[in-house]
């Protein structure tokens, strides 16, 4: 237990970026962190998953085990209603728990073909998987189009990206850590009634995949980040963000009720000061698990308030 505190040290938000309100009555748009790169998106007429992973074993059980989702533990962290669950890249702490969701709620799972190759071995109907090409897709859902970016991964292991590699056939399961492919990588663009969003849940990116996009909000992955030469300057002066939310910045070897640790090498503060320079007029929000993060439908992003689920 030492050693996890000392090699994941807990995180604490700051109060300037955690602005906190009452809940709102009118109709708005809410962001809710899920841990890892996960969040839900909730607009008067949809309710998206990105990247849900929430069975999140021990790293001794990852390394050693096969592994398998356990929906017992973390279901009521999920929406009644799940429209569509969206991947951005096919590793086991962005996909794991995603068919599983799928098959539960009836929800649409939208991702490559790596992505739709699990889904499949889970036994998610076809009609409910959207196989995504390497060129992207424009996706109807509810009120909001979902497009998917061509990206890339960020180099987080030693300079390279993990688990490269695509798969191709429905895998046996339960499966290993390694048989989770990165698949290829999507940013993921939500364009609803009110403001938009982009998920950057890996820290890279395709600089003319972006061109023309802008988001309200970004979702900015910040695992590795540094791997990734002037990731959060070239990301924030594309899509001109009004709101920066970071994701992929906790350890997630352990269940949300355990609250945030840091990953190691994270180093928030030095990310406040980027984001400082590269996207001055930018309000920078760090949510907890326990927070919702509510927007007007009209308006600036940056009347944000967060307040508990």
């Amino acid at each position: 237990m030492i050693f996890s505190r000392a090699v994941f040290p807990a995180f604490r938000p700051r109060a300037e970026h955690r602005p906190t309100g009452t809940r709102p009555t009118s109709p708005h748009v809410r962001l809710r962190w899920l841990g890892t790169a996960g969040h839900v998106l909730e607009t008067p007429g949809a309710t998206i998953l990105f990247d849900p992973f929430l069975t999140r074993p021990s790293l001794a059980r990852t390394a050693s085990r096969p592994l398998e989702p356990a929906p017992e533990r973390w279901w009521p962290w999920l929406p009644t209603r799940i429209d569509a669950v969206v991947l951005g890249h096919s590793h086991y702490d962005h996909l794991l728990d995603a068919p599983t969701i799928a098959l539960r709620t009836g929800a649409l799972i939208i991702g490559s073909r790596s992505t739709a190759s699990f889904a499949r071995a889970a036994g998610v109907p076809e009609g409910q998987i959207v196989e995504v090409p390497p060129q992207g897709a424009l996706v109807p859902v509810g009120d909001c189009a979902v497009r998917l970016v061509p990206s890339l991964h960020g180099r987080v292991a030693l300079g390279r990206v993990p688990f490269p590699g695509e798969v191709r056939d429905a895998p046996a399961l339960p499966a290993r850590v390694h048989a989770y492919r990165m698949g290829g990588a999507f940013g993921i663009h939500v364009t609803t009634p009110g403001p938009t969003v982009y998920h950057n849940g890996s820290a890279d990116l395709v600089d003319a995949e972006l061109a023309g996009l802008h988001a309200d909000v970004l979702l900015v992955g910040l695992a590795g980040r540094r791997a990734t030469t002037r990731y959060l300057e070239r990301l924030t002066a594309l899509l001109s963000p009004r709101v920066v939310i970071p994701t992929h910045h906790d350890a997630f070897f352990a269940p949300l009720e355990a609250g945030a640790r840091l990953l190691p090498g994270i180093d928030l503060d030095g990310f406040f000061r980027e984001i400082a320079r590269s996207a001055p007029r930018a309000r920078v929000v760090t949510p907890t698990y326990d927070d919702v993060c509510a927007m007007p439908l009209a308006g600036d992003a940056r009347g944000l308030t967060v307040h508990p689920r």
